[in-house]
């Protein structure tokens, strides 16, 4: 399975240090299904377009100074696309039945209130079968700003295999493409 993140990238960044496709950041705690004491989590999408959106789509106007990055001193945004192994056990919460097999409703998983979807997040992460093993390696869901998007939060006890990293500005063909979907003015 193909995936996509959008990260600052630092080009002389080595493997799994702050920079490269493959580092995650371990400071997290503010993001949806953030629980740093617990777990760190990749937040990827299925599509190019929708990691874009996801990452840039509550800004009312599309620039290139979107994509620096001023946490990272000589880093800018970046796309990286990945390869995860087939057969992980992601829990799709866009299927019904995993909604009602956990008490949840549809906009409990899209919902602006991250210490809402953190909890629902760290029950999911908790979920062991009969043998007490974990059963999920991650959640997906769909986007808020485009639900034909698929989102995925992989548990960070897996990390993806980096397969390309793409340079983005504002004539990149996704970064065009996630900006006339969502119907956002490119300057």
């Amino acid at each position: 399975m193909l995936i996509s993140r959008i990260f600052p990238y630092l080009p002389s960044a080595t493997h799994g240090r702050p920079g490269h496709p493959a580092h995650l950041y371990k400071g997290q705690g503010g993001g949806r299904l953030d629980n740093p004491s617990h777990y760190h989590v990749w937040y990827l999408s299925d599509d190019p377009c929708g990691a874009i959106g996801e990452t840039f789509g509550n800004l009312d106007t599309w620039s290139n100074a979107m994509f620096s990055f001023p946490g990272l001193i000589g880093s800018r945004r970046a796309l990286a696309t990945y390869t995860l192994p087939d057969g992980l056990s992601i829990l799709d919460l866009d299927d019904a039945r995993n909604l009602l097999d956990r008490g949840m409703r549809p906009t409990q998983v899209v919902e602006r209130n991250r210490s809402a979807t953190q909890s629902w997040a760290l029950r999911i992460f908790n979920e062991r079968n009969d043998a007490g093993q974990r059963m999920w390696q991650g959640v997906s869901w769909w986007s808020l700003h485009r639900p034909q998007w698929k989102l995925m939060g992989l548990w960070g006890s897996i990390t993806p295999s980096v397969v390309s990293v793409e340079q983005l500005d504002t004539k990149h063909p996704a970064v065009v493409d996630a900006a006339n979907t969502l119907r956002k003015v490119i300057i």
